[in-house]
């Protein structure tokens, strides 16, 4: 039965997002950032383009993948409150550090989760030409 998340900020336009409670991996009392960073990428599908337009700053590495980022102060208490939701029993400041991790990696383009937001190919057969 879904529930219903903490409602988004008003210039976020997005309202209340549906939310069920994902089935969350059993952490031990004192996970690794590894295991944080696992719960995330299998239980948290973020959008590149949505969370691209919440970013105020960022700042490109040598190797061109984004290094640090901001977001816009709304943005950022949003995330982090999704962040927190899907790992309770952790502490909030090692959740925070792996969630910056976590979008880095969305926002790089090195994560799984794009994929959830990729639009589906579809093979159409067409006639071919007889001349």
């Amino acid at each position: 039965m879904p529930s219903f998340l903490f409602p988004l900020p008003p210039p976020l336009g997005l309202g209340l997002l549906p939310h069920r409670t994902p089935a969350l991996m059993s952490l031990s009392s004192d996970p690794s950032v590894f295991d944080i960073l696992n719960l995330f990428c299998h239980h948290w599908f973020l959008s590149w383009d949505w969370l691209v337009s919440l970013v105020t700053t960022a700042q490109w590495a040598n190797s061109l993948s984004i290094n640090w980022v901001e977001f816009i102060p709304m943005a950022h208490t949003h995330l982090v409150r999704c962040a927190i939701k899907l790992a309770p029993s952790v502490p909030t400041t090692k959740v925070k550090w792996v969630m910056f991790v976590f979008l880095l990696e969305v926002l790089n383009g090195g994560s799984p989760v794009l994929s959830f937001f990729a639009p589906c190919h579809v093979h159409a057969p067409h006639k071919q030409r007889t001349c």
